[in-house]
């Protein structure tokens, strides 16, 4: 093992102790159609869950509709051995220590991917608002 190897494995471990929330990232597999009420209804396959990190994005304009809307950007922080996240994924935030984070479901919009990386970032837009 290279000195540059144990250096990375050395710091990516200190990064997942501080992994202080908790997501599910999922993907759509296809939907079930329910013929009682004519919905579709999406299905997913969980590609992690576990430890993570959210962290706060710069908010900015966009149009849309000819209206100025604000984009709400997060990054989430997951172990960087999790290579199976992918633009337009969902991450489930299932625990934060920012309460107002619970419950939401972001999509992912770029995956950082790097051989010297310590962590995989997830950059992920908030479509829910609030």
């Amino acid at each position: 093992m290279s000195v540059a190897s144990s250096t990375i494995g050395f710091f990516r471990a200190q990064w997942e102790r501080r992994f202080v929330d908790s997501c599910v990232v999922k993907r759509q597999t296809g939907e079930t159609f329910d013929p009682d009420t004519g919905q579709a209804t999406p299905t997913y396959a969980t590609q992690y869950s576990g430890p993570c990190l959210v962290r706060p994005g710069s908010p900015s304009d966009a149009v849309a509709g000819e209206q100025q809307v604000e984009l709400r950007t997060y990054t989430v922080l997951v172990p960087h051995h999790v290579t199976t996240p992918q633009v337009d994924d969902l991450v489930d935030v299932t625990s934060t220590r920012d309460g107002v984070l619970n419950g939401k479901t972001l999509v992912v919009r770029n995956v950082s991917s790097d051989t010297y990386n310590t962590v995989r970032r997830l950059v992920c837009e908030d479509n829910q608002g609030g």
